[in-house]
């Protein structure tokens, strides 16, 4: 075994939360004091979260150290806490036990007790431990626990607000002060205040509480860094502030020659605090999209247990639990139904506002909601194993990974704060001894400078522009996983599609279905859907599936059977049914010519044929393939018209592979090609030095979607714990990749507008700031703007970040899908035997009586000409009428049924059929810009 091996098999991952953080050079600080412990293998530190994940040896370093790293690098490390109630309550004696088996627990890091409460307050590792396993000890001991402790969302929540809160005060208290020292700095009140006391000394009493007071936590935190040898943003504003303050202190008491800079202090600090407050809310903004998805966990389950119906905290339901849940509830868990029927709202998976039929037997997802009916379910997923709780996990994880860019604005980060205290002290020597100013100008400039820097825009412009973009796509169902491949996706210029199970459905379904002369559709169904329900074979199931849609009745049959690898023969009905290949038929002295031209045509579409005759005579020829999935064009459309080349990947044959490729738009393919060789058929595509996107079911594709530059893998809604690819999509639309390509490139495109205008920011601020305008254009930056400046910098990449809550990636697709009036112009239907015909590439046509008909064959041709009549006024009009019940809902554009469409409205003398609530909703919104669809 290798040492990089044994290394990743001893490697365990914890996560912190950290106080303190403000800026990038606190990110880079942090990071590079638990990297410099041994058996740290990674260290990732988000300052939007303001957590570091680390990657570590347990045998060389434990938690403890990894938290004295932090406060050596002069910042706090937080450990969650939970509080557990005992019944009854133990007596004194018996706490020591209770202590000692809960720290026995593998992740409790320590506990405290208070006997007189009946409680006992544990702080724990929340990567490594959960409510459950501790309670679970203390049930053990013989008592009841029931926990205190807020979740994830809530904590982060309850965090955010107490930021809000505690710089708000402090902007209040700080104005309260400052706006009283400016008034007198300026003049105005001086004669109000002059006869009681001198006016530098008024403000002086003033300025020092905004000081200190409002002041404490960047001394608190700047002396800290400086206690440890570091430096961050925070000493800067502690230097410039300083300087102001003291230098006055100086002017009011030792040298009343010069003037003081009360108001400059007092202004700095309660503009630096301004931007601290506004900051506080946009940062809480950045994480509402996480914090929803949390807040979608039911906190309680009803679980029977020995016939008794009883509520329980949702950490205490286990696997195998039966658990009630009636309309309007939410699923507390993942399981599968053991009773009853409804529909649930799986929305918030799925995206389809649409609910779903759940019966006995079906799965269901955590935090769906029932609607209609009772169901009780076996909890088959609880706790972190849900797929709620996996879709917060991998956006979690996306977020604490740092895309190259990120680690190069932390690396600027890193030297920035130790260069602007050089080119402060270059500032004041070079004013004073080489511009031959005032001593108190040059301090300006130098305040100026010390407090214009600011790296805290550079450290919040990747992280916030990631947290808003994966919450998004999140709650669309697009899952990001990794920060490099967020970088990578605007590059990619070639995407790469398996076939079967991605563009299409993975399961054989029927698509044709020609009766032979003179049979009834439903009855030839009906026999053969007879026959065919008691084979296994893939394709007979195809067949029962399609008669079970079309709602026809499935007679019994006996005297079954199967002739392997040939088909299969059953009595229907009195009627001998022979199913199979036209080999099969023809052996048995059948004549199926009137099918064989209809045949022809289904297979040079690459359909599987399947002839079935009664009692000796032709019955039926049924067209069978793996069916195209809905999205599939559109999806393959929009990728081309955005300028990636498109490529399909398959096993099947060339013939095959290329007749799917036509029907969906892909031009180039790579056929009869084994699993096991998909992966170096992406490398061959990456030798060529193209940037490669592949998409496949994330199971028998993980080669491939390990070795493209971008993996997309598809979550199928229920497994979202795919572990190749950068890309998840819950749910099985092929359009959600095109979603989560435009996503992630308006994420990167926010990214490195936030990147672009702090570094531009810096560059231009810090020369306006050291006076170098000021010998040409007597321009002085006074140090109390420079503060704002600096402050609002912050606040504007945040802010340009969450612009992205309004990106829509899937506005482009409704503009430019299909309309049905486009659509109907491309399909006719063989009025002969009903099958669709393309009469773009149709050569089969016949003009009669001013209308033109087109056929799939020389024998619906021929057919059709010896009684035209016949057709036009029978099967064609029944045709038409059929194709007036049909409309397309303008939004998604799925068909509805017109005569059972309860969803419509009325616009500009026209009616538009909607599929859903939300489809005419988002129509009724601003119906001028679906009403063209």
């Amino acid at each position: 075994m290798s040492k990089t091996s044994q290394e990743t098999k001893k490697q365990t991952k914890a996560s912190m939360k950290i106080e303190g953080m403000h800026c990038a050079s606190c990110v880079a600080t942090i990071e590079k004091s638990l990297l410099n412990e041994d058996g740290v293998f990674k260290a990732t530190v988000s300052l939007l979260d303001e957590k570091a994940v680390v990657e570590y040896d347990p045998k060389k370093v434990d938690r403890e150290k990894l938290e004295k790293a932090v406060e050596s690098a002069g910042y706090k490390p937080k450990r969650p806490t939970m509080t557990l109630t005992l019944t009854p309550k133990p007596e004194i004696e018996q706490w020591a036990s209770i202590s000692d088996s809960v720290e026995s627990v593998d992740g409790v890091l320590s506990t405290r007790s208070f006997p007189e409460s009946g409680r006992i307050i544990v702080e724990y590792d929340d990567d490594r431990v959960t409510i459950k396993s501790i309670k679970r000890v203390v049930v053990e001991e013989g008592f009841d626990a029931v926990s205190s402790k807020e979740g994830l969302g809530d904590r982060e929540t309850l965090a955010r607000e107490e930021e809000i809160r505690y710089y708000g005060s402090l902007l209040v208290f700080s104005l309260f002060f400052t706006i009283p020292v400016a008034l007198t700095g300026f003049g105005i009140l001086t004669p109000f205040i002059q006869p009681f006391i001198a006016p530098d000394v008024f403000m002086f009493l003033l300025a020092t509480p905004v000081q200190f007071v409002a002041g404490y936590p960047f001394y608190k935190s700047g002396l800290r860094g400086l206690r440890h040898g570091k430096t961050n943003m925070d000493t800067l504003i502690m230097l410039g502030t300083s300087a102001a303050y003291f230098f006055s202190v100086a002017a009011t008491f030792i040298f009343p020659d010069f003037l003081p800079f009360y108001s400059t202090s007092a202004w700095l600090i309660a503009f630096i605090v301004l931007g601290r407050f506004l900051e506080a809310i946009a940062k809480g903004r950045t994480s509402k999209s996480i914090r929803g998805l949390m807040d979608m966990q039911a906190n309680i389950a009803v679980v029977v247990r020995n016939d008794e119906e009883i509520t329980i905290p949702i950490e205490d339901v286990e696997v195998g639990d039966t658990i009630l849940v009636r309309p309007g509830e939410k699923i507390p868990v993942d399981g599968k139904v053991i009773k009853g029927e409804s529909k649930v709202d799986e929305s918030m998976i799925t995206g389809e506002s649409i609910p779903v039929d759940k019966t006995p037997g079906d799965d269901v997802v955590g935090a769906t909601i029932n609607k209609n009916g009772v169901l009780r379910i076996e909890a088959t997923q609880v706790g972190q194993d849900t797929v709620l709780s996996q879709i917060v996990k991998l956006v979690e994880e996306a977020q604490s990974e740092k895309p190259p860019i990120q680690r190069k604005a932390d690396a600027i980060a890193e030297v920035f704060v130790p260069f602007v205290h050089v080119i402060g002290l270059a500032t004041f020597f070079g004013w004073l001894f080489i511009g031959a100013a005032e001593w108190t100008l040059a301090l300006s400039f130098t305040i100026a400078v010390l407090v214009a820097a600011c790296p805290c825009a550079l450290g919040l412009a990747t992280p916030t522009a990631i947290m808003v973009g994966l919450g998004k796509g999140a709650q669309s169902g697009i899952l990001i996983k990794t920060g490099a491949g967020l970088e990578t996706i605007p590059k990619m210029d070639t995407i790469v599609f398996d076939k079967t199970g991605t563009l299409t459905v993975g399961r054989p379904t029927v698509t044709d279905f020609v009766p032979a002369s003179g049979v009834e559709t439903d009855e030839a169904l009906s026999l053969i859907a007879g026959v065919e329900k008691n084979s296994e074979h893939p394709l007979a199931e195809a067949i029962v599936r399609y008669a079970q849609k079309e709602g026809i009745a499935i007679p019994s049959s006996n005297e079954f059977t199967y002739e392997q690898g040939s088909g299969v023969i059953a009595v229907v009905n009195g009627h001998e049914i022979r199913i199979g290949k036209d080999e099969y038929l023809t052996s048995t002295g059948i004549n199926i010519s009137e099918l064989e031209q209809h045949s022809t045509v289904l297979q040079e579409q690459a359909k599987t044929t399947v002839y079935a005759a009664r009692d000796g005579k032709p019955l039926a020829l049924l067209g069978i393939a793996d069916a195209i999935k809905p999205s599939s064009i559109q999806a393959v459309s929009s990728l081309t018209k955005m300028g990636l080349k498109v490529w399909m990947i398959t096993g099947d044959k060339e013939r095959t592979a290329k007749a799917v490729a036509d029907k969906v738009g892909i031009e180039n393919i790579m056929s009869e090609v084994l699993p096991a060789e998909k992966a170096d058929k992406v490398k061959q595509l990456q030798n060529e030095g193209r940037v490669v996107g592949m998409v496949g079911d994330g199971v028998n594709d993980a080669p491939a979607l390990a070795q493209a530059d971008v993996g997309i893998a598809l979550g199928s809604g229920t497994d979202v714990s795919v572990e190749t690819g950068e890309i998840v999509l819950v749910r099985d639309d092929l359009m959600d990749v095109v979603s989560g390509i435009r996503l992630g490139k308006k994420t990167m495109e926010k990214i490195k507008q936030g990147f672009f205008w702090a570094l531009i920011y810096n560059m231009a601020l810090l020369p306006i700031a050291a006076g170098l305008l000021y010998p040409f254009f007597g321009l002085v930056l006074r140090p109390e703007f420079a503060g704002l400046a600096m402050a609002l910098s912050s606040v504007s990449v945040v802010s340009n970040a969450l612009l992205l809550n309004r990106f829509d990636p899937t506005e482009e697709d409704e503009k430019s899908a299909k309309t049905e009036e486009e659509i109907q112009k491309t399909i006719a239907i063989d009025p002969v035997c009903k099958m669709e015909v393309d009469t773009e590439t149709a050569d089969l046509y016949t003009d009669y009586k001013g209308k033109r008909y087109y056929f799939c064959a020389e024998y619906c041709k021929d057919e059709f000409e010896k009684s035209p009549q016949e057709y036009i006024d029978h099967e064609a009009m029944a045709i038409d009428d059929d194709r007036k019940k049909i409309a397309i809902d303008p939004i998604c554009k799925m068909e509805v049924d017109v005569e059972n469409a309860e969803l419509y409205t009325d616009h500009n003398d026209k009616r538009y059929y909607f599929c859903n609530p939300h489809c005419k909703a988002v129509f009724d919104k601003d119906p001028e810009r679906f009403s063209d669809h």
